[in-house]
């Protein structure tokens, strides 16, 4: 690593945090939140979204949402009703379903990519890989989010990007599936019919880590960056990024100092940490989320899961994004004003559950099923029994 690369950015954001001190605490959104893809919303007051990954579990995609960044609020589930993804029934892997959705927020409308995976080949005519979007106007109504718009992408992890260079085109970038030629790969898409243009191409395998996958794509400083995971989501977890002029050219130009943000190969508490995402606040600085995992005896248990947590990130013109290391208690920038979400179907993640569960209630949203249930095997303070599930 270069210490120009690097030096003025450390220095500026250690000057930030000693006149600011604001601190928070990871994870932000803990226990089965992994693959947090989170963005900020000017036209909604620069209210703060995420979504994450939850494989089996129905409802899906929870959607949190938060003003300063501190206190998230689940405001609704994404994937809400059987009919939008049917086939979530037949799948029967501990890490099946539904993997890292990427929400983007583009002309109005918020957009979710996301891909269904089977364990194998559920038929010989079917893909194991079953990428698709969702989008919606509204997204603190959980039945407000449309129905899926299937697409042929190869892979996993597929993310939209509207390129600001060409009339804001619109491509799918994702992990390519076969362990042959692991890679990132891209393709302009019609988000009103899933075509693809044409097959995709190769834009970067990443710097020799195993799977690389999880892509996201910012354009910054006539730069276009591709930010991914590598390492697969054990102990070594790590996120790295290259860059390019040109948004489909080879993104040979890799940052010498990759991975970005990692806690492999230490004895920190937080570990897998990778998987992340960037965005900016009201202020324009810049913040980052990753999963991570807090550590059980000797590293191989990890008893809450796979969490969401966040970090300030220094990116100044024309360099690279620059972490900070992910702890507990975090320094950062001067955080949002805290101000109270009222919107959403749910409550606030830290609200402890005191459910009584009256009649003529539904479940509330937080409640989750493995795979789509059968309704009629549930009711809700039913006649012989008021106030029990």
């Amino acid at each position: 690593m270069r210490l120009q690369d690097t030096a003025p950015s450390l220095l500026l954001l250690a000057t930030a945090r000693a006149e600011n001190n604001d601190t928070f605490f990871n994870p932000i959104l803990p226990g089965f939140h992994p693959d947090p893809s989170c963005i900020s919303v000017p036209d909604l007051d620069w209210t703060f979204f995420c979504a994450t990954s939850s494989f089996a579990a129905f409802p899906g995609i929870p959607i949190h949402a938060s003003k300063d960044l501190v206190h998230w609020k689940l405001i609704s589930n994404a994937l809400a009703r059987p009919e939008q993804l049917p086939n979530l029934v037949i799948i029967n892997g501990s890490t099946s379903g539904i993997w890292a959705p990427s929400l983007r927020y583009h002309d109005g409308t918020f957009y979710i990519m996301t891909t269904l995976v089977f364990d194998h080949e559920p038929q010989s005519n079917v893909s194991r890989w079953d990428n698709f979007l969702i989008s919606t106007t509204d997204p603190y109504n959980s039945t407000a989010w449309s129905d899926p718009i299937h697409f042929p992408f190869v892979g996993y992890d597929t993310d939209p990007f509207w390129d600001p260079q060409d009339n804001n085109k619109t491509y799918v970038t994702g992990s390519h599936a076969y362990r042959i030629y692991p890679a990132i790969t891209q393709a302009p898409i019609d988000l009103n019919t899933g075509e693809l243009e044409y097959d995709p191409v190769i834009l970067w395998n990443g710097t020799g880590g195993n799977a690389p996958e999880g892509p996201h794509v910012y354009y910054k400083d006539d730069y276009y960056y591709l930010m991914i995971a590598e390492g697969g989501t054990g102990i070594g977890h790590m996120e790295t990024i290259a860059r390019s002029r040109s948004l489909n050219g080879e993104y040979y130009h890799a940052y010498e100092g990759n991975p970005i943000v990692t806690n492999a190969n230490t004895s920190a508490y937080f570990q897998t940490v990778g998987h992340a995402d960037l965005f900016q606040d009201r202020r324009g600085q810049w913040w980052g989320v990753a999963l991570s995992t807090r550590s059980g005896p000797e590293y191989e248990v990890f008893p809450m899961g796979r969490e969401s947590v966040l970090a300030p990130v220094t990116w100044e013109e024309g360099g690279w994004p620059i972490w900070s290391n992910i702890t507990g208690k975090m320094e950062a920038w001067p955080l949002p004003p805290s101000e109270p979400i009222t919107q959403g179907e749910g409550d606030l993640i830290n609200t402890p559950d005191h459910l009584t569960l009256p009649p003529n209630s539904t479940l509330p949203p937080h409640l989750i099923h493995w795979r789509i249930p059968v309704r009629e095997n549930y009711q809700v303070s039913a006649p012989d029994h008021p106030n029990a599930l």
